[in-house]
């Protein structure tokens, strides 16, 4: 929703930067006619015991901030969820290719869920770097037993490949 609303230049109905009181004349009522249709976008996606705190909503940063106070929690369990998934998957009679794409899918949610540090300063970067030779680890682990050769060769490379 975040992307949809930053491509229709919308995001600052939902975070506070684009408020009516800066708005005189008709811009003010342009304004809430923008406000209304960013407060309607959900009511189409959400499950229907949601749409009530939309219809009635005075503007699209409450409904935004009320889903986020109600649904933008640490997910302990997806998390555990998506490392258990991650630990056993396995290539079997997947192709190379097949079987990495199901390993990022849920490396690309936990990258969500737990973001990586987002300066690219000294401090952060022995974390980034051991979270590459994890991942690294983790595709080489659920190869087929005939890849044994190809694992070995790229734990010997230096510097250490990433998994792409």
């Amino acid at each position: 929703m975040r992307v949809a609303l930053l491509v229709k230049n919308k995001l600052g109905f939902v975070d506070g930067t684009s408020v009516k009181s800066s708005y005189i004349g008709d811009l003010a009522t342009k304004w809430e006619r923008c406000n209304a249709v960013v407060v309607s976008w959900p009511s189409s996606t959400v499950s229907a015991e949601l749409v009530p705190s939309i219809t009635y909503a005075s503007s699209a940063r409450k409904v935004w901030a009320e889903f986020k106070e109600r649904f933008d929690k640490d997910n302990l369990t997806r998390i555990y969820q998506l490392w258990t998934e991650i630990a056993t998957l396995r290539q079997g009679t997947d192709s190379v290719t097949s079987y990495f794409s199901k390993l990022k899918d849920p490396w690309d949610e936990l990258d969500i869920l737990a973001p990586l540090p987002s300066c690219d300063c000294e401090e952060s970067r022995p974390y980034v770097e051991h979270l590459v030779r994890q991942r690294l680890l983790q595709f080489l682990m659920g190869l087929n037993g005939s890849y044994s050769h190809v694992r070995s060769d790229v734990l010997l490379k230096r510097p250490v490949l990433s998994v792409n």
